[in-house]
């Protein structure tokens, strides 16, 4: 019941910004009443309708104190629906308030005679004002009571309470500030931001801020008030500009990192991971819908994937790896070209790639339409049937046409040319049935002395007879030919050969060793040889191979009929008065039989 109808002759002078429990406290103080709860109870108001700003409760306050309401009023956070408070021009959530937690600016309260001069603004209750407008520095906070009724009843609080000196703001800092005092004076403007709800305004600039200022690993709690109000100031001249302007600095963001070094999250970091933290809250949808969108646009997030609460609905932009799984185009022949296009670089050998920005579908079902059904000689050679080599040679001798539109290192093969070239010996080829004695082409080929190219290429000039068993030739391996047909192709004398590695393997040393017997001269290369590839060094002449064998013991070879280790067998046979072979201290060591004991 309302016991008072007159102001209290004791009283206190109202100041504007104080809110009604910091003017009630007061009064309580001065009127000789330990605690404002109690204050309250002796002259009819409800306390915790007063500390939810009652209209109700702050009229009968403001006749006992003989002073204007509407500034109590509008000064004073007031529950208008649950969760919901209005403070001045603006409508706020109770997550924008710091209302347990009592804050004051040091100098104010080092500047009064007594305690009944300390002022709390209402305003101060906002997590985001850390300032006093006054003297430029930062609010501190004072200790809870033991009773929690009493957190705001700021005049028992503050007895005894010493807080060290305010540091000072920086005021160019304090424009987020600024900001939000104007809105709730004058009420929210009309550009993008101002028509966020405040709750959802505030904290998109300091976190988006803190993102700019302090880097994607910073922890929210170990921010200072002076780091929050530079955040809040550089995310606010970013966001002053509208969703446009937040896309812009994400992807700037995201173009200070190279391509594929890091995914989103490492790039926006404290911003992401706290839109990701009030997914509670559905106000925040209008923030990060933009963020996940511009997630959507500019990083390979897969089908299906969950960013910020929802599912990717389709991939729009594509890695490498991303590339392959979906579209199936290698590594190497994506980059191959990308790098024509000056969207991927080449390292010093031209065998990895890397992006210089992300593939974007539209392009890749582009390059698919190019060169996505193409062939790589390993895949146009198991459709043939044949080995590469032979698939070279078999171009080489312009059987089958190959591209190389993306540097001499890539050659290509399409689909239609491999299925031309089957269909030109298909056309003269027919069923086997009874016939006898029929030998494939690779078969004939070695056995004529001539490469498979050089028989093929001579099949089709002369138009010689095939045949295939079965219902179909299903690749080059299937085709057979009479020996018969191919008189007058004669044998060219060849030598036998050895590999490298049979060398090695016979002989029991290293291949580089082989390398050095054919430097040195102890091993011949072979000369009727056409293929280049023979001659080339990879082979030695079998001939010579025997020779050598049966003069020249290696040491592994000595050591297995021993038994003794190579370092006892070496010294055995220094000893005896054996020398190996000069072929280099990296070589395995050949003795000569003759010396060996």
């Amino acid at each position: 019941m309302f016991t008072a109808t007159k102001p209290l002759p004791l009283t206190v002078p109202a100041i504007v910004g104080e809110s009604a429990t910091s003017f009630a406290s007061r009064r309580a103080r001065r009127n000789g009443v330990p605690r404002m709860i109690t204050f309250c109870s002796d002259v009819g108001i409800d306390y915790f309708s007063l500390v939810n700003g009652d209209p109700v409760e702050i009229q009968r306050l403001a006749v006992l104190g003989d002073i204007d309401p509407v500034p109590l009023q509008a000064a004073t956070p007031s529950l208008i629906e649950p969760g919901w408070f209005r403070l001045g021009n603006e409508r706020i959530k109770f997550t924008g308030f710091i209302r347990t937690t009592l804050r004051i600016c040091p100098m104010c309260s080092s500047e009064v005679r007594n305690t009944t001069e300390i002022i709390h603004h209402g305003i101060w209750q906002l997590a985001a004002i850390r300032t006093c407008v006054k003297h430029g520095c930062h609010l501190v906070a004072v200790p809870k009571p033991k009773n929690g009724n009493d957190c705001f009843d700021h005049i028992p609080m503050l007895d005894g309470f010493k807080p060290t000196a305010g540091d000072l703001a920086v005021s160019q800092d304090l424009e987020l500030e600024r900001y939000l005092t104007d809105r709730i004076q004058n009420g929210p403007g009309q550009s993008w931001l101002d028509c966020l709800p405040f709750h959802i305004a505030v904290q998109t600039c300091e976190m988006l801020g803190a993102l700019l200022t302090l880097g994607p690993r910073v922890k929210r709690a170990e921010l200072t008030d002076a780091q929050w109000a530079a955040a809040g100031t550089a995310g606010l001249s970013i966001l002053r500009g509208g969703p446009e302007a937040l896309r812009q600095k994400l992807k700037e963001i995201q173009d200070s990192h190279p391509v594929g070094e890091k995914l989103y999250r490492s790039h926006y970091g404290v911003f992401f991971d706290w839109l990701r933290s009030r997914d509670d809250d559905p106000d925040f949808d209008v923030v990060r819908d933009i963020v996940r969108e511009f997630i959507f646009e500019h990083f390979p997030v897969t089908t299906g994937s969950i960013v910020l609460g929802k599912p990717c609905p389709e991939q729009q932009v594509h890695s490498f790896s991303t590339a392959k799984q979906v579209f199936g185009i290698p590594h190497n022949r994506l980059g191959q070209k990308l790098a024509t296009m000056g969207m991927a670089k080449a390292d010093a050998q031209n065998r990895y790639y890397t992006l210089t920005r992300y593939i974007s579908t539209a392009l890749l079902n582009d390059i698919v339409a190019e060169v996505g059904m193409r062939l790589s000689a390993k895949e146009a050679a198991e459709l043939l049937g044949v080995e590469t080599v032979v698939l070279a040679r078999l171009a080489s001798h312009g059987l089958i046409p190959k591209q190389s539109e993306y540097g001499k290192r890539s050659t290509i093969y399409r689909p239609e040319d491999l299925d031309e070239f089957l269909e030109r010996f298909r056309a003269f080829a027919k069923p086997a049935e009874a016939t006898k004695d029929l030998i494939d082409i690779s078969t004939a080929a070695r056995r004529r002395g001539v490469t498979i190219a050089s028989l093929a290429e001579i099949i089709l000039d002369r138009r010689i007879p095939l045949y295939f068993e079965g219902a179909y030739a299903d690749d080059f391996r299937a085709f057979r030919v009479h020996p018969g047909s191919l008189n007058g192709i004669y044998r060219r004398p060849q030598e036998p050969v050895a590999s490298s590695w049979s060398v090695a393997r016979l002989l029991k040393i290293s291949r580089p060793t082989v390398y050095r017997l054919r430097q040195a001269g102890f091993l011949a290369a072979p000369t009727k040889r056409k293929s280049v590839s023979i001659r080339g060094g990879k082979y030695s002449c079998r001939k010579s191979l025997e020779e050598f064998q049966a003069a020249h013991v290696s040491l592994n070879e000595l050591v297995e009929r021993s038994g003794r280790s190579a370092d006892d067998e070496f010294n055995h046979q220094i000893s005896n008065g054996a020398l190996p072979l000069p072929l280099g201290l990296r070589s395995t060591m050949i003795f000569r039989r003759a010396d060996v004991a």
